[in-house]
């Protein structure tokens, strides 16, 4: 894999003290991975050793085999993602190490890492599922805590449905290319692509379906509806969401699009001045959750992925290194 030729008097030097940075972005990549494989693991016993008690509550079979396609399938994603983030880890240390990119080690496991990682979003493809079936019987089926048909088919099924159609066919594409030692030009091309891909669809698609299920009302969990927007602290966290995670998105996407063309090379001052919102997009989210009151003072859908089950908190280390970015590249 050749090293990526960008704009803004980027050299070795560069690349031996960008490592640390980027060492540390995948490192807290790997902890969110081991953090979430062992959550996945505690919660096995829960689904299989009760699963009398819940296929009693679930009651017909194909709703229990895909009921349990789905939550076994989340054990599967997180363990994709685990080893996804060994890989990556070992890639970003070998990097650090060696201040190249180049070198065979980095890019065999680069597209190691890239595989489960595509691997982590195919595993949705059960949830996918159960998110549009849901919908059509969910007068007669069992679901934890009752949920309206809305929201379950919102996150479920249309976002998942997104991230496995869009990242995974992106991450295994840009693993051909680096495997196959394509041109520069074409390996970064497809590294925006993909960048840019998991900006629209994981966060902002994603995190906006979560708030418009938020604003479905939902009695068993005190989820007002449309009201809860009349609060402050969730407006500034929706709009920062709705409007502020579709700038960041399409700033990137102007950014990258010389690359994505063929056309021109990525400026990383720009590339910096994204991973800057980007990070802050989630700290400031974060302080928003705590400001409300967390889950307990609010539980709705957002309050309950935004931060307790949020498996993207780690990108707010994203912060520091287009910080160090933006600041050391000059602007051509």
């Amino acid at each position: 894999m050749a090293d990526m030729n960008v704009r803004g008097g980027v050299n070795q030097t560069f690349f031996e003290k960008v490592a640390l940075l980027v060492f540390v972005v995948v490192l807290a990549y790997f902890i969110a991975s081991l953090y979430w494989v062992v959550q996945s693991f505690l919660w096995l016993p829960e689904i299989t050793l009760k699963y009398s008690i819940y296929s009693s509550l679930l009651k017909e079979s194909w709703w229990i085999a895909l009921f349990y396609s789905s939550e076994l399938g989340g054990v599967f994603c997180t363990s994709s993602r685990f080893i996804a983030g060994v890989f990556a880890l070992y890639s970003a240390f070998s990097f650090l190490r060696s201040g190249k990119l180049s070198t065979p080690r980095v890019k065999n496991n680069v597209c190691r890492a890239l595989v489960f990682e595509a691997g982590y979003y195919l595993a949705l493809i059960p949830s996918v599922i159960l998110g549009f079936v849901y919908p059509l019987f969910a007068e007669k089926l069992w679901y934890f805590d009752s949920p309206p048909w809305m929201p379950i088919l919102l996150v479920s099924g249309v976002a998942c449905l997104f991230m496995a159609l869009v990242i995974s066919p992106a991450l295994l594409r840009l693993r051909s290319r680096i495997a196959k030692d394509f041109p520069r030009e074409e390996i970064v091309k497809w590294v925006c692509i993909t960048g840019v891909s998991y900006l629209f669809v994981v966060f902002w698609l994603n995190y906006t379906l979560f708030w418009i299920a938020t604003a479905v009302p939902w009695v068993e969990r005190a989820q007002p509806g449309i009201s809860i927007l009349f609060e402050p602290t969730n407006f500034f966290s929706f709009i920062a969401t709705v409007v502020g995670l579709l700038a960041i998105a399409i700033l990137a996407l102007i950014s990258t699009l010389p690359a994505i063309r063929k056309s021109g090379t990525v400026s990383l001052k720009r590339i910096g001045a994204v991973m800057v919102a980007f990070g802050c997009y989630f700290i400031l989210v974060s302080a928003l959750y705590f400001i409300a009151g967390g889950y307990s003072g609010r539980p709705t859908v957002w309050h309950e992925m935004v931060v307790p089950h949020n498996p993207d908190l780690w990108c707010l280390t994203f912060l520091p290194l287009g910080a160090w970015l933006f600041c050391y590249v000059k602007l051509d």
